[in-house]
């Protein structure tokens, strides 16, 4: 009776201890971070590199995309591979994005300066 106690406690605390996403699949906070950073990476070409007519657009953020990638330690397959993993599950996907835009709120909220108080 104790042995099958144990393979049941087992069981669960595997079960429960497991990682919501399967192998090969970032998992949502790692993924949150890769997502804001290549938010970042469109905000930058949008907004500056755009403007400037004599630099190659696609090749430009191909290469802000990899030192993304390299900084975040993963590939281009690995997180577009997650994407679609996210995509295909919307309440997952939910959940990523929603803490995301909080998460980008909170950092904005960091860089606001607050103005002095009068002494």
């Amino acid at each position: 009776m104790r042995i099958v106690l144990c393979l049941i406690a087992g069981f669960v605390f595997i079960a429960c201890s497991s990682s919501p996403v399967p192998k090969g699949i970032l998992p949502p906070e790692r993924m949150q971070k890769v997502v804001y950073d290549i938010m970042q990476v469109d905000e930058f070409m949008n907004n500056y590199v755009y403007k400037d007519t004599s630099i190659d657009l696609t090749k430009k953020r191909s290469i802000l995309y990899k030192q993304v990638f390299k900084v975040h330690n993963t590939s281009r397959k690995e997180f577009y591979t997650s994407y679609k993993y996210y995509q295909q599950r919307p309440d997952i996907q939910k959940a990523l994005f929603d803490s995301l835009y909080q998460w980008a709120n909170r950092k904005k909220e960091d860089r606001v300066v607050k103005p002095l108080k009068p002494v």
